[in-house]
Formats: C-alpha cells, structure tokens, sequence
C-alpha cells in the first residue's frame, strides 16, 4: 500500500474512487434507516479479516478486505434490487493493484495474448509462431512486451463497466443484471488486446532491417485507438438500455423509512454518505502505516560473490541511501550498490521467488522521475535487457535491468520471471541487475 503514497503504481484509483464517491453521494437519499443485518454481519467478518490480514498477509490482501467490508456497510443501507456489485467493485478498483496484477497476471495474459495474436496473423497470411511471449513474423523475432500484456486495458474496462452500472446502467435493477453482462467485458478486453498487439507486431515485422522499431508515438496511437474503442463497446454493452440510477425506487422499497425524516432528511443522509466517502479513501491516506508488518523473512545465508569488475572496469562499493537503506531491511535477500566510474549497478540477489523484486521503472516512478523510450536492447554478448530512460528536472539517465538465474537464463521482467522460478522451470539463486548512466 506504500505504493500510493510514493507514486511507484499508476494512480489510476483515484478515478475509481472518485466515482465512487460520487455514487454514494447521488445514492443517499435512497439509503435506509433500518440496515439489513445479514450485510452488517459480513461486515464485520470482513473487518476481522482485514485486521487479521494487517499482521499475516501482504498489506493489499487487508486493503482489499476493508474495501469490501465499506462496501458491505453501505449495501446494508441500500434499497433492496439495487446492485451493490459495482460499487464493491469501484471500492476494489480505488486500491494500488496495477503493478500486482502486472506482476502476478502480466505474463500469463502476454502468453495467452502472443498466442492469439499468432494464429490471427496466420490465419491473415503471414509467416508467424510464437515462442514463450516472444513472436517469430515473417522472419523477424518480435517480443511481446510487459506493457503489451494489456493489464491496464483490463482496469479501464472494468472500470468502465462497474462505473456505468453504478451510476447510469444496471445498478437500479440488480446484482444479476450486472453480472449477466460482466463476463463480457473479459472477452472485449481479450479481443482489444490481442487487435492491438497483431497491428503492433505487424508494424514491427514490416520494418525495413536496420531501421530499429516503430516509433512511441504510433505505440501509443495504436494503443489510446484501440482502448477508446474497448471502452465504448464496454459502456453500451453495461447500459444495455437500462434506465438511470436515480430512477424511481423499487416498489418493495417504498415502504421503508429513510435514514432520516422531515426536512433534516437530506442533510442528515448526505452526512452519511460523506462519512462512507472518507472511510473509502482511508487506504489512500493510510497507507504507509500497513506496510511495517509486513516484512518478509531473511533470505537463504548462502551468497555468491559480487562481481569485482563490469564490463572489463573495476568495481567499488556505494553506500545505500536512506531510501535504499530501509528497502535492503526488509528485501529478502541481500543488495548491493556498486559503481565502475561511469555507470552506478544496483545488485540484488534471490534464492526463492518473492514479490519484493520490484521493476526499476517502480522504483524510478517513486521516485518522481519520468519515464519514457522504453525497450528492449540486446549488450554485446547479445543477452536481452530492458531499458528506458528516466528524466527529473532536466536530468536525463538511462536505465537498464535484467534477470538472470543460475544457468545463464536471462529475464526482462519481474512477472515472467516470478512465474517460471515458481513453476520450477528457472533456479536459483537469481540475480537482479539494474545499470544507471547518466546522459
């Protein structure tokens, strides 16, 4: 959860939970005095369970348990028929999750992603099969990228769904409503992504030997096309001619009392409402507090030595930073910081797979860099490393990381690399790399 407050995870909750707080606010003259007990007991079991987590499970794991239980405080005032869904799922979507979903779903989806995009480009007439996340077209090797596993398209889209059904589609007539068109939106995203990726990798193949790869800005045009047409296709699909949220109440809550009467009623619901909005946005403003117990146990006591040269020039110790410094505490494994003169080398060593090898693009964004011409590159030895570079008040650095196991196999990035050290298909210990050169 310290990811909110440091800026290493896309903020893209905040959209999630302002429209969440603007469907509380339009849903409380609708809220009822008399709660429903069945939904305050799941509550309570939840916030057991996000204490509980606070102490035994990954911080996200406790944040994703008190947004649900918010969630099912507020559907025990909620009219009966009224969807609670979309707003659990807006309460969810309002947490840091990108950079979890890249880590744990981002390879698996860019598998399955190169594949589909192999058998459309075949079934169009060209030469292409895939290998891993990378692609063989026309010749030409092309590799599927962790920004192109499409985990971002998959937040807009349930975002989009879960904020239509909340505000203006299917949250008036039910859970069911909702959930008969959710399935869905997988499928469109599925196809969004896979469009997306076979123009890209047709792009690539195309490319005249030599010329490099095709530009960031058709990148980014062909992606901003291809999502914009996602999400449209999301909202009709979860309108599906519904009517407004602020429709007229169901007829079996007609009869219930408000929350409150007379001419305070409207002050004294918008209150409430206020109330639930600022315990939604707790995990955005407490987030630092979860994170210090949850440190992971010490790595293996077996070490290798570091390298005492980098590319044929010798090597000497740096002392970590302050940052640095609290990260290695709690790293399970062990780190050092390393310069040969030119170039600053930040190693970490691992002997099981963990979630605390974070990207160095993560750690850059925390930082407040930004960052931009990202690729990947091949050294002298022809070994891969993923690049880009970072800027901060004017300063540019190019940075490059890779991952490397004990038999030489070489990873870009954090997920494909979690997955097969957790399928047993690379050993350890593994061996993070990250270079920094000033330009």
């Amino acid at each position: 959860m310290a990811r909110v407050a440091d800026g290493s995870d896309d903020p893209l909750g905040l959209a999630a939970l302002a429209v969440l707080a603007l469907a509380v606010w339009r849903l409380a003259p609708a809220l009822q005095a008399q709660p429903r007990p069945a939904w305050l007991a799941l509550a309570l079991v939840a916030t057991v369970l996000a204490t509980a987590a606070t102490l035994a499970a990954p911080p996200l794991v406790g944040a994703v348990l008190a947004a649900l239980a918010l969630t099912a405080t507020l559907a025990a005032f909620l009219p009966a028929g009224h969807a609670r869904l979309p707003l659990a799922g807006l309460a969810v979507l309002a947490l840091p999750v990108v950079s979890s979903l890249q880590f744990f779903a981002g390879f698996p989806l860019r598998v399955v992603t190169a594949q589909l995009s192999t058998w459309g480009l075949q079934a169009a007439g060209w030469a292409a099969e895939r290998s891993g996340t990378a692609m063989v077209v026309e010749g030409r090797l092309v590799i599927v990228d962790a920004p192109c596993s499409g985990v971002q398209m998959v937040w807009m889209a349930y975002f989009c769904a879960c904020s239509v059904a909340a505000l203006g589609g299917t949250g008036a007539r039910g859970d069911r409503a909702f959930l008969r068109r959710l399935p869905w939106v997988g499928g469109v995203v599925l196809v969004g992504n896979v469009v997306r990726n076979s123009v890209l990798v047709a792009l690539e193949a195309t490319q005249v030997a030599g010329a490099g790869t095709i530009s960031e800005a058709v990148h980014q045009g062909v992606g901003l096309v291809v999502l914009a047409a996602v999400c449209t296709v999301v909202l009709v699909l979860m309108r599906g001619g519904g009517t407004a949220v602020a429709g007229p109440a169901p007829r079996a809550t007609r009869e219930v009392t408000p929350l409150a009467s007379g001419k305070s009623a409207a002050p004294a619901r918008r209150v409430f409402a206020a109330v639930l909005c600022v315990c939604a946005s707790a995990p955005w403003w407490q987030g630092g507090a979860l994170v210090a117990s949850a440190a992971p146990a010490a790595g293996s006591a077996t070490h290798t030595e570091w390298p005492a040269t980098w590319e044929g020039k010798p090597l000497r110790p740096l002392a970590f930073s302050a940052v640095e410094q609290r990260f290695a505490a709690r790293f399970p494994g062990r780190m050092a910081r390393l310069t040969d003169g030119e170039q600053v080398l930040v190693l970490r060593e691992l002997h099981r797979p963990t979630r605390m090898l974070h990207p160095a693009a993560d750690c850059y964004r925390g930082l407040g860099y930004r960052l931009q011409q990202a690729q990947l590159e091949r050294d002298a030895q022809h070994a891969l490393w993923r690049c880009f570079t970072a800027e901060r008040d004017g300063r540019l650095t190019r940075v490059c990381e890779q991952i490397v196991d004990a038999n030489g196999q070489v990873f870009t990035d954090a997920s494909s690399w979690f997955w097969a050290a957790q399928l047993g298909r690379s050993s350890g210990p593994w061996r993070a790399v990250t270079t920094a050169r000033a330009l």
